[in-house]
């Protein structure tokens, strides 16, 4: 009996740190900090739309990884590779270029780590970029507004993060085996 309660109560916790409900309809509701974009801070980038194609590129990647998709991922990483390394840091007129540069050579590594057919290895490199393309994009602006989504479960607990479009949170630092885990922790408003 004491085996079966902890048991319970670790798979509460777990499903509570996750920004998950108990689906047991004799389970007491559980307040927890929402993902919602109010509870989350609020950052003012330049609107531009010289970040567009890196956008749509890093999404593409993420939504395949979302769905447990190691070949696309791998074939829509050359898309990102190639937007990482024709972007025009002098016509995106940000206030940083030096540091700008910094981050696309950076970016475009490890976006390159992302052509491998290991799920484990491109969600480590894409955990890796949404970081380095997150202070990218605080320099050079973007042409929408992006949620930079937190889950405290990955990596053994070191917790990860990524860019999404939408506020819903679809992890792919997980997949399946985890979607909803995560939370909104700051949203990149436009100009």
């Amino acid at each position: 009996m004491k085996k079966t309660l902890l048991f319970a109560s670790l798979i509460s916790l777990t499903l509570i740190s996750c920004g998950e409900k108990p689906s047991n309809s004799e389970s007491q509701e559980v307040t927890h900090a929402s993902g919602d974009a109010t509870s989350a801070n609020s950052v003012a980038v330049t609107s531009t739309k010289t970040t567009t194609s890196i956008i749509d590129a890093y999404l593409a990647v993420k939504d395949a990884l979302v769905a447990d998709d190691s070949a696309s991922a791998a074939a829509k990483s050359a898309d990102l590779v190639s937007t990482l390394k024709n972007y025009d840091i002098a016509g995106s007129q940000a206030n940083d270029p030096e540091e700008l540069e910094r981050l696309q050579v950076e970016g475009t590594g490890i976006a390159e780590k992302l052509g491998k057919a290991d799920i484990a290895a491109q969600r480590e490199s894409f955990q890796a970029l949404s970081v380095v393309l997150k202070d990218m994009l605080k320099i050079a602006g973007t042409d929408r507004t992006l949620y930079r989504q937190y889950c405290p479960m990955y990596k053994g607990n070191t917790g990860g993060m990524w860019l999404s479009a939408n506020e819903d949170i679809k992890n792919p630092l997980f997949g399946s085996s985890m979607l909803t885990c995560g939370r909104v922790e700051e949203t990149f408003a436009v100009n």
